[in-house]
């Protein structure tokens, strides 16, 4: 039955990918969130949903472009006036040069991934062409967010059949219980923000439900990465939020649901109390602060290209005596075993694996959504679409929170960040071509 379902889709989504390439787009987000491979058990039947999705979008973006069905060059030059456009393709161009230079054997993955930043420009430059206008940036975070509700569902109903931390939730993309966090995190946020600004009393209880459900998708993880990325978005969210009596109140409410769902799950204070009490680490915790500190070595040595994607668990070896006198021999024999990656997105992947031709654009990519809030904010000071600025808002909560996460995983090649990233980008050029009079 689940066959059929995808032998149908198949033509479907080729349709509405080829007509209405913004709607390809969609699905193609839809499908990343709700993962084919969940709905195989594994397997890799739903995966040519993922290249039926992007190809035929493509195609019937490619036919805007050369006059087919729309004015022809109107996309293009918008596209080519986007920062976030050049800094993905930097990105990505980083990574083959870093691969093409490094001095170390490369891992049997490196260019499958590099290529999967190359996806990611693809999948950015779609979005900062397809998604302009103010109604279709309301209607891709609309669709998204959905999928994102389902998700979480989805994740609860899983908690109560046995999977205690939601592991594997995210199939492929996002499949421990600390990338099912840092995921729900990036869009919480954006939930509990319109909650409390929308006026339409169907819309908060909308909006109240998928924050709820979002929430607890994050706490049954019961990850202690999650539990930091949640409070950093929530402290961002107080100061930006044009509700900030209401957010405290929610704050409240969400530390007894925290309470509540963590006496339930019995495990979970155990996880989370060792930041309170003082005590030791466990090697989970401790065995990161070790690898970074290898990281940040690697980087030191190979400030420039680095050593190549995937390549940090072999060049991490050398380094083990650099820190011999100053860790514990047990806890470096657990941190430098052979198949040990670094669990950080930034101290283990992206400075040590990529050096500054990788580091520059992707922190920059991340900075400037913030600084171009910033200067916009000083020109828009009356709020000329107070509704717009509040899912900003929400979406920059988001992404603070989902960057404090990535301190702690592997999550250089997921593509929620930068998209969301690209349509904060789009939120503050819409702002920017309404700027109300001061």
């Amino acid at each position: 039955m689940r066959q059929l379902l995808v032998y149908i889709l198949i033509p479907v989504l080729a349709i509405i990918g080829i007509i209405y390439p913004f709607y390809g787009l969609c699905s193609y987000m839809v499908i990343n969130i709700l993962r084919p491979e969940m709905f195989f058990w594994g397997g890799h039947t739903g995966n040519i949903l993922f290249n039926v999705t992007i190809g035929s979008t493509l195609l019937g973006f490619i036919a805007v472009l050369v006059g087919i069905r729309t004015a022809p060059l109107n996309n293009l030059r918008y596209l080519s006036g986007c920062r976030e456009f050049w800094l993905l393709l930097w990105i990505w161009i980083a990574t083959v040069v870093t691969l093409l230079l490094t001095s170390y054997p490369l891992h049997p993955r490196s260019w499958y991934y590099s290529n999967e930043l190359l996806k990611l420009f693809i999948l950015g430059a779609l979005t900062l062409a397809l998604v302009v206008s103010k109604e279709h940036i309301y209607r891709f975070q609309h669709i998204v967010m959905t999928a994102v509700t389902l998700l979480s569902i989805w994740g609860i109903e899983q908690r109560f059949r046995g999977n205690e931390r939601l592991e594997g939730l995210g199939g492929s993309a996002f499949g421990d219980s600390n990338g099912v966090a840092a995921f729900g995190v990036l869009y919480l946020p954006i939930a509990l923000n319109m909650f409390l600004t929308v006026n339409k009393t169907k819309e908060k209880l909308l909006w109240l439900f998928s924050f709820v459900v979002i929430a607890l998708l994050v706490i049954l993880t019961q990850s202690r990465g999650g539990l930091l990325g949640l409070i950093a978005a929530l402290l961002y969210l107080l100061l930006r939020t044009r509700r900030k009596g209401m957010l405290l109140l929610f704050a409240g409410l969400a530390a007894l649901i925290f309470t509540f769902t963590s006496l339930q799950t019995g495990d979970t204070f155990k996880r989370f109390e060792q930041f309170a009490s003082g005590e030791e680490l466990d090697y989970s915790g401790a065995s990161r602060i070790v690898l970074w500190k290898a990281g940040l070595l690697i980087f030191k040595d190979h400030p420039f290209i680095g050593v190549g994607l995937l390549n940090f668990a072999d060049a991490k070896a050398p380094y083990r005596y650099a820190l011999a006198d100053s860790e514990d021999p047990a806890l470096l024999d657990y941190s430098f075993a052979g198949y040990k990656v670094g669990h950080g997105t930034f101290f283990a992947q992206i400075m040590p694996e990529g050096g500054l031709l990788l580091t520059i654009p992707y922190l920059w990519l991340i900075i400037q959504l913030f600084i171009g809030a910033y200067r916009m904010r000083k020109t828009n000071r009356h709020l000329s679409d107070p509704n717009l600025h509040d899912l900003l808002v929400g979406l920059q909560a988001g992404v603070v929170g989902n960057c404090v996460c990535n301190i702690f995983i592997n999550n250089l090649f997921m593509y929620f960040l930068p998209i969301q990233i690209l349509i904060g980008g789009q939120i503050i050029r819409q702002l920017q071509q309404h700027v109300n009079p001061q």
